[in-house]
């Protein structure tokens, strides 16, 4: 009975996580796909938010510092609403 309900919990958990959390998103391919993305923005406001904080994930990237460069990534995803 413990171990379902710890499995339970476990798949709970991962029904609830965003599913590009556990994709790497800090990898060259994902940073010029999101460059295109931002490219065809029309809104400024939020072009430019969303530039800062890929330009800060494209540089915790570039030392290596994966956790930083995740939490810059889902900032510019969440200024570009997704």
């Amino acid at each position: 009975m413990r171990k379902m309900s710890l499995a339970a919990a476990f798949v709970a958990a991962l029904a609830l996580t965003p599913a590009y959390a556990a994709e790497d998103l800090c990898t060259e391919a994902h940073m010029k796909q999101m460059d295109e993305m931002v490219a065809k923005m029309t809104d400024a406001t939020k072009k430019k938010e969303t530039m800062m904080h890929l330009d800060m994930s494209k540089a915790e990237m570039k030392k290596g510092d994966k956790a930083a460069c995740m939490k810059h990534m889902e900032e510019a995803h969440k200024a570009m609403g997704m």
